[in-house]
């Protein structure tokens, strides 16, 4: 992987300074004094509306260069990147550059950890990464060994690292957050399915848990539970299969990308008011239905999530300041038809 930030290259050039006799004098200048270098002054620009996290005031003392490594295998990945090129802009202001780098779409260990394993090798000042898989401690503890601070957002390894925070959902109980809501909209139990991401990824399986957990201690029935790999077209297939072989399934709820293809499926076998929809992230495709009255959707402020990582990293970087708690929560939110509006 190459890098993409500036590279500088160090010239020694080696100056010679011939003294000549003047008419009967020879003269001497007097040494320069050594001067400090002038402190870089503080921009005065806003902070974006969607930052959460103020940023320190201090400047860096050298340009830095940040790597956010990411992936793309779904529309939820432009929200994030929407949130990074944010942070990059104000980021500038500090002498920051910020490389958003995908990884690809394959969400496994092996691949996150070859991430970070190059963002190592190009010495950058900084990482911040999307962990969602159990090993990618290692590594992780290899970027900070290595004097490489390390943020973590959305989802990691349920074993702990060195990074110095982690931004996003607290998984388990947003899966009860949207198990509440399915039970105190239907009223009475009955019957629901899950059509999760991907069941190696910590993330989707404790918003799985949590989900199915609050609703079987209300009395629910759980009919499948089914890997949709953040495959829009894959969750419309198993959408559409439940709902043929359970007639009178009362909610389908999805726990990562795509959810919009059960949304799509239940428009074709006219079921929008006979099933409950309920998925994550305010993307387009997700919002298109929820307009409509089609499905519901969870918000997480990708977006404000992916920048104020970028300046929890900086704090770091720059005057080794640490969040306390060291986990961050974003903000979950309820989007129906009343409010999808705001989050276009």
């Amino acid at each position: 992987m190459k890098k993409t930030g500036k590279f500088f290259i160090m010239v020694m050039v080696l100056v010679m300074v011939l003294t000549g006799c003047s008419s009967g004098t020879n003269s001497e200048a007097a040494p320069a004094e050594a001067q400090e270098p002038a402190k870089a002054e503080l921009p005065s620009v806003a902070a974006p509306e969607i930052a959460s996290v103020e940023i320190v005031e201090q400047m860096p003392e050298k340009e830095l260069n940040f790597a956010f490594l990411c992936f793309q295998n779904n529309p939820f990945w432009e929200l994030v990147r929407n949130g990074s090129d944010i942070g990059a802009e104000y980021l500038k202001n500090y002498n920051v550059n910020v490389d958003y780098v995908v990884l690809g779409d394959v969400l496994d260990a092996q691949t996150i950890n070859a991430g970070i394993d190059a963002a190592i090798v190009q010495q950058y000042d900084g990482i911040v990464v999307t962990p969602f898989s159990p090993g990618t401690e290692v590594y992780i503890d290899k970027a900070v060994d290595a004097g490489i601070p390390v943020v973590t957002l959305f989802g990691e390894s349920p074993v702990p690292s060195k990074r110095t925070a982690f931004l996003g959902q607290e998984a388990y109980a947003a899966g009860q957050f949207a198990g509440k809501y399915v039970a105190d909209e239907v009223g009475a139990p009955g019957k629901f399915a899950i059509i999760t991401g991907l069941f190696n990824v910590e993330v989707h399986e404790q918003r799985r848990k949590g989900f199915e957990d609050y609703l079987i201690d209300q009395g629910w029935e759980n009919v499948g539970t089914y890997e949709g790999k953040d495959k829009a077209d894959l969750t419309y297939n198993y959408a559409k299969d439940i709902m043929t072989a359970h007639p009178d399934v009362a909610a389908i709820y999805m726990t990562a990308g795509g959810p919009f293809g059960a949304a799509r499926a239940t428009v074709e076998m006219d079921k929008v008011d006979d099933v409950i929809v309920l998925g994550y992230d305010e993307v387009p495709d997700n919002l298109d239905y929820v307009e409509k009255g089609e499905m519901i959707a969870i918000s997480q402020d990708v977006s404000g999530v992916a920048l104020n990582g970028l300046i929890t990293l900086y704090n770091k970087v720059v005057a080794d300041v640490e969040p306390e708690p060291d986990f961050l929560p974003s903000k979950t939110e309820i989007i129906t038809t009343e409010n999808a509006s705001k989050f276009r």
